[in-house]
């Protein structure tokens, strides 16, 4: 029973006591320690409308501002909205810290969710430790943001909603969007047709469109705005090279133009490949047209002889199959239309005629033939109308290539779509340009011939650029997109055979972004800032593609909403618990808040290594009390 070590003795009673101090600490600690009085998540909109009078910069600095002034009462957390929503700064994060990351957020060109946003700010308040909660949302309230989602269910619970007011209803703008460039050849030339749309809100009376394509200026024009649709298409036409990678940039410029991050818009095409073409038909017209004469460069044709079609099925396949009707009485040739379409190849078929055998195999392909309209039934008709948006039709909205409802057709084919969709109608109404969506290869169906007999078309000034643009929208495409919004991520496949092992992003001077190859595929995000940028792999120049990063159009409408319906639909209050004991602003200590306190982690775990080193001595001493 006497006393034999003493500092043995009192390492014991000093682990014991820290561990029995940690685990009693939390519950011993006077009860107003976390005093938290209220959680508050700042929603700080980064989307391009919110650039507008440099909203985002003025929000951004009063919430560094308030995180200074805050007292340790209130919890903090800021949200920044982009495409995708990110906690900048938590509840927990030190204030000092927090005030640096808001600091360094510079304005973004993306377009972001309100909705998306408000659920990360409830995942932070469900987990925040006081009754009293609150969302301050410091946003521009851009009137098409808030009408997405409309219909969603109620989800804040017991959350205080602090919305700005705007200013005004709406801001004056002048934008750009919907740049498109588009291959046409008329004989030896290579015409490059460009498309965009410039749109404008407020008092602006004129504007200024400037086009430049490898920093050659091809379209300046001063647009009159006044008594004109919000927005405007504007065309422009060019001789280019066909054979290298179109870079196109347009600008705007005009007052009152309350957002200038818009004014810019930018496009890329691949340079043109020669297409191949198999030919069965008999038309005269058809067969000069393809010929190399008109199509060299473009395409090149190969004519099928009737007799030896069981040789064109098994043989080597071109990018799209153009064909008449009539031949669709051989089985050669419906088995050579099918596999076309089932190789994710292109087809275009010219209905000169029918027949049951013929009407079986159009009712296969997704059209139920009706007969034919002969000249002498009823008089020629005009096309009346033509679905301009189609890549196929897009360029004719320009005069410069001829007038569509110039064309007269004096016998057709009755068709009814059944899988398919009409892209040219009559005056009756009848379908007269069809595309099918049965099959995985595009199939484009002309009820008429393209003879004399039939149609005017093959002497007008539209029908090489319709054929060319047929056969370029009906032959095998890229998957792979080159257009892009800022931060967007896409999937880069390297080409087959070849083994690269990284892809470099680069701009005019620098390089942007490098992502690793892995079995062939790359995960690449695309610049924050809108602009044109080249991709290579490795340390090659050689430019693989050309891409276009653009800021969303929306974000251009400065029309905001003073009280957004949404708000009211996501809120709903439930019945608060019976007060407590405990007065307002103290917070009961839960074991998750235990776990968080690290005073009581360094005192199990000084109390662990108290414990270890008392085990090693008290063995040292026996093994020498034992010689």
């Amino acid at each position: 029973m006497q006393l034999r070590d003493t500092w043995l003795l009192l390492l014991r009673v000093l682990a014991v006591l820290l561990i029995v101090a940690a685990f009693s600490w939390p519950y011993l600690h006077r009860r107003n320690t976390l005093t938290v009085r209220e959680s508050v998540v700042y929603i700080l909109d980064n989307t391009l409308s919110h650039q507008a009078n440099n909203g985002f910069k003025t929000d951004r600095n009063r919430i560094v501002e308030e995180l200074g002034n805050a007292g340790p009462d209130v919890q903090l957390a800021v949200i920044e909205l982009t495409s995708t929503p990110r906690v900048v700064a938590s509840f927990g994060d030190d204030r000092a810290a927090s005030r640096q990351k808001v600091q360094a957020l510079e304005p973004s060109f993306q377009r972001g969710s309100y909705l998306a946003a408000f659920r990360e700010a409830n995942s932070l308040l469900d987990s925040s430790l006081t009754q009293k909660k609150r969302n301050v949302i410091l946003a521009d309230n851009q009137a098409n943001q808030w009408d997405e989602n409309i219909k969603t269910p109620p989800f804040l619970k017991n959350v205080q909603l602090d919305l700005p007011k705007p200013a005004s209803e709406q801001l004056p703008n002048l934008w750009l969007s919907d740049l498109r460039a588009q291959w046409i050849f008329l004989g030896e030339k290579s015409m490059l047709n460009f498309t965009l749309r410039l749109g404008h809100l407020g008092s602006a009376r004129e504007a200024k469109v400037v086009l430049r394509l490898d920093e050659k200026v091809v379209f300046n024009r001063t647009v009159d705005l006044e008594k004109q649709p919000k927005n405007i298409l504007l065309q422009a036409q060019c001789e280019a090279d066909p054979t290298s990678w179109v870079r196109a940039e347009a600008s705007a410029s005009g007052t009152p133009d309350a957002l200038e991050g818009d004014n810019h818009v930018y496009c890329s095409l691949a340079p043109v490949e020669e297409g191949r073409v198999a030919l069965l038909a008999q038309s005269p017209y058809l067969r000069l047209a393809l010929s190399p004469e008109v199509m060299r460069g473009q395409w090149s044709t190969r004519l099928l002889e009737p007799s030896k079609l069981a040789e064109a099925v098994s043989g080597e396949d071109a990018d799209v199959l153009c064909l008449e009707s009539s031949y669709l009485q051989s089985a050669e040739a419906r088995n050579l239309v099918k596999r076309y379409l089932a190789e994710d190849r292109g087809v275009l078929l010219l209905v000169n005629r029918l027949s049951p055998v013929i009407d079986g195999c159009l009712r296969e392909l997704g059209f139920e033939p009706e007969g034919m309209l002969e000249p002498r039934e009823s008089k020629s008709e005009q096309f009346q109308f033509v679905f301009s948006n189609h890549p196929i039709f897009h360029p004719f909205r320009s005069p410069d290539f001829g007038n569509l409802m110039d064309i007269r057709i004096s016998q057709h084919a009755r068709l009814r779509a059944t899988a398919g969709r009409p892209l040219i109608l009559s005056e009756t109404g009848a379908g007269l340009f069809f595309e099918s969506t049965r099959r995985p290869g595009k199939l484009f169906l002309c009820a008429f011939g393209l003879d004399k007999g039939q149609t005017t078309w093959p002497i007008h000034p539209t029908f090489i650029p319709f054929l060319d643009l047929t056969l370029q929208a009906a032959r095998p495409q890229d998957p792979s997109s080159t257009t892009f919004q800022p931060g967007e991520a896409t999937t880069i496949q390297a080409p087959a055979g070849a083994s690269p092992h990284e892809v470099v992003l680069r701009d005019d001077v620098h390089e942007v972004a490098r992502a690793s190859l892995v079995r062939g595929r790359a995960q690449v995000r695309m610049p924050a800032t809108p602009g044109l940028y080249t991709m290579t792999f490795d340390a090659e120049k050689r430019i693989q593609r050309v891409f276009s990063v653009n800021s969303p159009a929306k974000e251009s409408e400065l029309a905001f909403a003073d009280s957004p319906m949404p708000v009211r639909e996501w809120s709903y209050n439930s019945e608060r618990p019976a007060k407590s004991s405990m007065s307002e602003g103290q917070t009961e200590v839960g074991f998750s808040g235990i776990l968080q306190q690290r005073l009581w982690w360094w005192m199990v775990l000084g109390g662990l290594l108290v414990l270890t080193f008392e085990t090693v001595l008290a063995q040292a001493k026996g093994e020498r009390r034992e010689f």
